[in-house]
């Protein structure tokens, strides 16, 4: 690695991260200092260099060692994003009319943020912002951004107390669904990940919350905030590290690096 000339008004310590032979390394040259914009980039390449992917189908069977493990709520069998219910693991939806009648795939970015079958294949099947989620309640959640519902604007609920609702974004009220606490700073982590991840690879789309892979500045400010306040837990790096020696063959690394979040500005 060779070291440029630095840019930008904030300024960081470069770190370059790098998949070697299927094992997760980083390396830290204090030497080197670049732009946040340039960290970021190196990030994003470290991610996904020699990366994998999985099938659409394989999600099934990947949620067995990936989502079991929770010790807050179904140690042995799946979690659920939404609700407090231990799901077996031939409980997959499938129809269904009311809350736990199954459970599905739940892309925690939505699909239709990027495109989804026509966007980036990896996006699709994205371990890292994927979770088991009641079906019912995927439904209600739909393609409404994360937020934090203001009081008296709540419409719908989930059993682990999920709300759709409303906030202001600074432009407007938008309808958005806040999740569990236990929930918040995993789902912003994901999200930090998906916008490093696809930061050159989507090109669609412009919704309430995001434009391509670029978080809006009124959904960044609370996604930081839900990590401040939730910060990694054990069985979140477990999950990560499964992903990584099972599937992917990479890591979110805000997780084993909390700290990184600061050091991108945007």
């Amino acid at each position: 690695m060779s070291c440029g000339k630095a840019v930008g008004a904030l300024l960081v310590v470069l770190t370059v991260v790098v998949v070697t032979e299927g094992k997760w390394t980083e390396k830290v040259d204090p030497s080197c200092v670049f732009s946040c914009d340039a960290f970021k980039k190196s990030v994003s390449e470290g991610i996904s260099n020699g990366a994998e992917s999985i099938s659409y189908d394989d999600l099934w069977d990947a949620f067995h060692f990936t989502d079991t493990h929770w010790v807050t709520s179904c140690d042995g069998n799946i979690s659920d994003v939404f609700t407090n219910k231990c799901w077996g693991f031939d409980e997959q939806c499938g129809n269904y009319q009311e809350e736990f009648d199954c459970f599905n795939r739940e892309h925690t970015w939505p699909k239709s943020w990027w495109g989804g079958d026509s966007g980036p294949d990896t996006a699709y099947t994205d371990l890292h912002h994927i979770y088991p989620g009641d079906g019912y309640d995927n439904s209600i959640r739909g393609n409404y951004p994360y937020c934090d519902v203001i009081p008296g604007t709540e419409t719908r609920f989930t059993d682990n107390g999920g709300v759709l609702g409303e906030t202001d974004t600074g432009s407007g009220r938008i309808t958005c669904f806040e999740p569990a606490d236990f929930w918040k700073g995993i789902l912003a982590r994901g999200y930090f990940y998906i916008s490093v991840r696809y930061m050159d690879l989507f090109t669609c789309c412009e919704e309430p919350g995001v434009d391509n892979a670029a978080i809006d500045p009124w959904l960044e400010e609370t996604l930081r905030q839900w990590h401040a306040d939730f910060p990694p837990t054990d069985e979140e790096k477990y999950r990560n590290q499964v992903i990584h020696d099972q599937y992917q063959n990479n890591k979110n690394p805000f997780i084993d690096h909390p700290e990184w979040v600061d050091l991108i500005c945007d």
